[in-house]
Formats: C-alpha cells, structure tokens, sequence
C-alpha cells in the first residue's frame, strides 16, 4: 500500500490509507480514499519526490463532507491550523444533481505554487448521489443503508486501486 509523506517539523512521516482510516472510522470510506489520492497526486506535482512541511499547506475544499475533511486535517493539519476552507460551490467537478457540491481541491504551498486535484466525473454512479440525498432526507431504508455501505466500501477500494489519471485530474493553477 502506498503511503503519503509529509514533514511534522524536522521528522517525515509516512501515512497510509489505513492510518487516516483509524482516525476517521468507516463514515465516508469513499470520500477518505479521494482525498487520499488527492493528496497524493498533489504533493507530486508541486513537491516531487520531497516530502512537503504540514505547516505551509493550505487546503480550499469544495466538499463539506467528514471524509475529504478527516484525510486533510490527518495529513496536513490544516482545519486544526486554520489553513481549511470549503467552498461548496466551487465551479469545477460540481457533479451532484441534488445539490451543490464540488468534487475539487486546490492545495496550496507556503511559496504561493498551488494545484486544483479534480475527481472525474465517470467515477461516482448516479446511485451515489441518490443514495446521499436519501440520507439528508432521512428516508433511507436498513436495506439502503446496507446497500449504500457496500457501494462506499467498492468505490473506496477502486479509488486506491484506479491509476490516478482514470481518476483525477491535476492541474497546476499558480
């Protein structure tokens, strides 16, 4: 399993999708992958192989969701820090039919060099998006909460699997 890495002052740290998991719990599975991803894809393009200082990322959100929250505050500590901001309009993979909410993430270095992480719009299900509107509207059945579980539970293991390019796009926007 891959894992990300990041400087805590003078220590690098390599964290693993597990590791965010044990922090997070099993809530939104689907969403702690991406932003695993996101991350990844991230830190390669604006820090290469180097191992970026948590202290100097700043993170812009356009998913308020605890999943995409929990994977950035464990890695870089940017809610804790005040370095967080979510913006559910956001115009760039807005592809929930039900509402606003952007599947796009722009992380941002100390230096000013930022990148926008996008999910593509082929891998979330129109299922997904159901099933999420279900919930706020507190109408869904045990069998839905079942169902919706498993699909979460796929959708997280074919995120870590998927090459980043059949799931992300990256685009370096400063």
């Amino acid at each position: 399993m891959s894992v990300i890495r990041v400087r805590d002052r003078n220590q690098v740290l390599e964290l693993s999708f597990h590791d965010v998991t044990k922090y997070h719990g099993s809530l939104a599975l689907m969403a702690v992958a991406v932003g695993f991803r996101t991350l990844q894809a991230a830190f390669a393009e604006l820090f290469g192989e180097e191992a970026p200082e948590r202290k100097e990322l700043s993170i812009l959100s356009g998913h308020a969701g605890p999943g995409f929250r929990d994977v950035f505050e464990y890695v870089t500590r940017a809610v804790t820090r005040g370095a967080y901001q979510v913006d559910v309009d956001y115009p760039v993979a807005q592809f929930d039919p039900h509402r606003p909410q952007s599947y796009a993430y722009v992380i941002t270095a100390a230096d000013g060099r930022a990148v926008e992480v996008a999910l593509l719009d082929s891998f979330l299900p129109a299922e997904f998006y159901d099933y999420l509107k279900k919930g706020r509207e507190q109408t869904m059945t045990e069998q839905d909460v079942h169902d919706f579980e498993k699909l979460k539970l796929a959708l997280s293991e074919r995120a870590l699997a998927l090459p980043q390019h059949e799931l992300l796009t990256i685009k370096r926007i400063a």
